[in-house]
This record gives C-alpha cells, sequence and structure tokens, in this order.
C-alpha cells in the first residue's frame, strides 16, 4: 500500500496520474510500474483512464465508472505537469478568452514542451486535442508573450476585432510581463516578419520593454 500512499500524497484524488510521470520520481523498473497500477486498479482503489493514465477516484458512482476531468488531464500533461508551465492554449479558443471573438474551437489546440511533432492529435476518452512543438521553449517567464506572439501570427484568422481595437486586451493579459529589447527581439526572430510588424506597429513592442524599465 506504500505506492498507493505515495500516489494518493503526490497527485490526491481526482488528478491526473501519467505512469511516464511516476517514472520521474520512482526508481522503479517499468513492469513493476505496470504491475503496481494493475493491482491497485485490480482493488479498485485506482482508475484506469487509457494506457499510461490512470487516476484515484473519491467517490464511486451507484452506475458506471468514476471518470476524471478531461480539463485537468490536459493542463496534467501538456499545460503544467508539476509546477513550471510547458505549455499553453493557442488559437480561436485563447482570442475566445481574451475577448477578441465569440467563436469556440471544439479541438482545442495547445503549443507544449511535451511533444516533438510539429503537429499531432491526442485522445482522452471521446475528446480530441491537437498538440504542437512551439517556436520557442517554453518556460514560466515567457509563456504569456509566445502566446500572445503566436495569437498575432493568425491574428486575422482569430480576432474578430481588428489590431487597433482588441490592442488593449493583449496588453491587459501581459500585465506584469516585461523584457529587456534584445531578449524580446531574440523571442520575435522566431516568428515571420508580418508578425514582428504587428508587434513594433500595436505598440507592443515598446509596452513590454517599458515595463522593463520601470523595473529596472
Amino acid at each position: 500500500m506504500r505506492f498507493y500512499q505515495f500516489l494518493l500524497d503526490t497527485y490526491g484524488y481526482d488528478e491526473p496520474i501519467f505512469t511516464d510521470q511516476v517514472k520521474e520520481d520512482l526508481p522503479m523498473n517499468p513492469n513493476t510500474l505496470r504491475q503496481q497500477f494493475k493491482r491497485l486498479a485490480d482493488k479498485g482503489l485506482v482508475e484506469k483512464v487509457q494506457n499510461g493514465l490512470y487516476f484515484i477516484p473519491k467517490k464511486r458512482p451507484l452506475f458506471g465508472t468514476p471518470v476524471l476531468s478531461v480539463e485537468r488531464m490536459i493542463e496534467r500533461k501538456f499545460i503544467k505537469p508539476k509546477d513550471k508551465v510547458e505549455g499553453y492554449i493557442v488559437g480561436t479558443n485563447f482570442a475566445n478568452r481574451l475577448g477578441l471573438t465569440s467563436q469556440t474551437a471544439a479541438i482545442a489546440t495547445i503549443a507544449t514542451n511535451q511533444t516533438s511533432s510539429v503537429q499531432r492529435e491526442v485522445t482522452f476518452y471521446t475528446n480530441k486535442v491537437i498538440v504542437k512543438k512551439p517556436r520557442v521553449r517554453i518556460t514560466n517567464e515567457n509563456y504569456k508573450l509566445l502566446q500572445v506572439l503566436d495569437l498575432l501570427n493568425d491574428y486575422e484568422r482569430y480576432s474578430e476585432k481588428s489590431l487597433s481595437e482588441g490592442i488593449s486586451q493583449l496588453v491587459a493579459y501581459l500585465d506584469g510581463v516585461s523584457f529587456e529589447e534584445e531578449t524580446l527581439k531574440t523571442y520575435m526572430d522566431a516568428y515571420p516578419v508580418k508578425t514582428k510588424l504587428k508587434v513594433y506597429e500595436s505598440g507592443l513592442f515598446d509596452a513590454i520593454t517599458r515595463r522593463q524599465g520601470a523595473v529596472q
């Protein structure tokens, strides 16, 4: 039961448990790890979602099997596996969160360090999500900036507002984000010229670097 207690202490109830993440914390043979999960599943202590993914249900329904939140699976696998930000939502759903469009995408798209593919499709239960490799490695410090740069790269495709109308939402989202000019330019170099121009012409470049000056 020590293994079960470790999972409960580390992940808690109704939280995704990915076996590849458990391997990082426990020096255990892969076959032994699989057997440990199988024993717990056979006892009803953990619920298997699919290969490599389990959770500890807090309550079991009277009928059927417990179901894990798809949003939490996406979050734990691709966006924030542990204490570090490894990904972010892009495209229509991000524009919707900023109030730039009333549209939403049925299939979310995530830029994440957790894939080396240009783009691939992942399924949790019957829910699909598209994950893709970011242009620049994502960190706690740069994820908001990269998220906005990705949006600017295809701004007209995702936003119902012109850039001049929507710039206030972008600036507000980046509140507290600041970089030195050279660092900001390095990130921008990973994007096409059209995206760089939007950063300059919208005033976003000045807004971000002015904040850096204020911090200093």
